[in-house]
């Protein structure tokens, strides 16, 4: 017997980003977005727009190739009907060493540039800033200090 596979061939990793940055806000090493939710922040954070059947096939490839595991939550009710609720993403070790290290790159990498464009940032940020005294947004009259 012949197993069918439709996964993708190598998943996007876009998707592990999200879900690693959602486990991150979370403070977790699972998470229990819905598909709909996961969907919407990869176009917001990658621009890419997917569809479910592909999220599907590129998040069945990374637990097949060991970035993550899963397990699916529905339950059956006390009537009988199926209870449906999102798929629980666990992290595995190999997702948080690849995180760590990305995580350290990017750092390392964001610094140096950041240290090259202040010298541009700062000048441009204090040209955009009002003082307090020629702010046109009427204040109350604060009382004097007492003595």
């Amino acid at each position: 017997m012949t197993v069918r596979n439709d996964y993708v061939a190598k998943p996007d990793f876009r998707i592990l980003h999200v879900l690693t940055r959602i486990c991150a806000r979370h403070e977790k090493l699972y998470c229990y977005p819905s598909a709909q939710t996961i969907i919407e922040l990869v176009l917001k954070f990658t621009g890419r727009s997917i569809s479910l059947r592909s999220l599907s096939r590129h998040i069945g490839a990374l637990e097949r190739d060991g970035w993550l595991r899963r397990t699916r939550r529905h339950k059956t009710g006390l009537m009988g009907e199926l209870e449906l609720h999102s798929t629980l993403y666990m992290m595995t070790r190999r997702t948080v060493k690849w995180t760590r290290s990305t995580i350290s790159n990017v750092w390392n990498w964001s610094t140096a540039a950041a240290r090259s464009l202040i010298d541009i940032a700062l000048p441009l940020l204090a040209d955009n800033l009002t003082r307090e005294s020629n702010s046109t947004t009427p204040r109350a009259a604060r009382a004097p200090p007492k003595r």
